[in-house]
Parts: C-alpha cells; sequence; structure tokens
C-alpha cells in the first residue's frame, strides 16, 4: 500500500503543475492617441510592410544575447504583427499629418494616392537588458509608381521602462511612434 501511495504521489505532481499554467497574454501595438489639426490634403497609402520571418508568429520574440532569440511562451500578439505594425503605422502618420486620406494597403483600389509608403522590418524586438530596437528598410513611391524618394535604412532604440512584456511592448510602441514620424515628415516634403 505504502508503495502505490509513493508512486502516486509524482503523478499527483504533475497533474497539478500542468493545471496551473498561466493564461496567455496579449499585446498590440497602439496608435497616438490625439490627432493634428486638419491640414495636410495628400493622399497617402501605407504598406505592405512586410516583417522578418522570425516575427512572423503569434508569441512575442525576444533577444537572447548576440544571436539568440526567445520566444515566449504565454505572451503574445493579439493579431498577427506585420498588421499590426501596417496599421499603426498609417494611423499615426494620419494623425501626425491631420488627414484622414491616409489608408493602409491594399487601398490603391478606394483612394488614388498622391505617395506610397513601404519598405520591410528587419528587427522589431527587446533584449534581455530592456533595449528595443526596430530595424526598417523604407521609402515613398509617388502615386504614379515611378517617382520614388527617401529609399532608406532606418535604426531605431529605446529603453523598456521595465523587465515585464507590458513594458517591452510600450518600448516597441515607442519605436513604431519615432518610425511613424519620419515617415509623416517625408510624406509632408
Amino acid at each position: 500500500m505504502r508503495t502505490i501511495l509513493l508512486s502516486l504521489i509524482p503523478l499527483a505532481l504533475l497533474a497539478g503543475g500542468c493545471a496551473s499554467s498561466p493564461a496567455p497574454r496579449y499585446f498590440s501595438l497602439a496608435p497616438l492617441a490625439e490627432a493634428a489639426p486638419a491640414g495636410s490634403t495628400r493622399a497617402v497609402v501605407v504598406g505592405p510592410f512586410l516583417l522578418a520571418d522570425y516575427l512572423d508568429r503569434p508569441q512575442i520574440v525576444t533577444r537572447d544575447g548576440a544571436n539568440g532569440l526567445r520566444i515566449a511562451d504565454f505572451d503574445r500578439w493579439a493579431e498577427p504583427l506585420e498588421a499590426n505594425f501596417q496599421s499603426v503605422v498609417a494611423a499615426n502618420v494620419g494623425r501626425l499629418l491631420g488627414s484622414d486620406r491616409v489608408l493602409e494597403a491594399p487601398a490603391q483600389a478606394i483612394l488614388k494616392p498622391d505617395w506610397r509608403v513601404t519598405g520591410r522590418v528587419s528587427r522589431l524586438d527587446v533584449d534581455d537588458s530592456g533595449l528595443a530596437v526596430l530595424e526598417v528598410q523604407w521609402g515613398t513611391i509617388g502615386g504614379d509608381g515611378d517617382a520614388a524618394r527617401d529609399g532608406r535604412r532606418s535604426r531605431y532604440e529605446a529603453r523598456a521602462a521595465g523587465a515585464g512584456y507590458p513594458a517591452r511592448v510600450a518600448a516597441m510602441n515607442e519605436l513604431v511612434t519615432r518610425f511613424s514620424a519620419d515617415v509623416a515628415a517625408a510624406v509632408a516634403r
């Protein structure tokens, strides 16, 4: 009888451990809350923006040293990061320009743009020290498709205000906001 009880203890501990898994937490990038006064009448289509393959997953990715990546088990993006990134950049650019004519791709079907903004995000993550990094290749293209300008590679950094995922996502959000300001400035020129 004692042997049976001793053999049941590990099973009970295993079952208890499985029952106590934390629930997943979901995060998203958020656009600026306030818009500038109405100003620009330029029609702008934002996107597509492609993300590096390592970011194409629901889990939040953090850096682990120079070459390592850590995939979060329970901290996830509420929607695909590629779609969230593009929608936040479009909303931010519209708010910064004071325009309701800034839409996400593929809006060319409903809006003839003066400018299109497109690019590729090669990095959007936070390392163990709390340093968030956004690296993006991007440019503006005239609405007719042949007047390209401002092709560039940009890098943004911000320090997370804490060690948890809410602080990490807030730092990444700050980088997307700074990138959006550069896009708005390029379109306004």
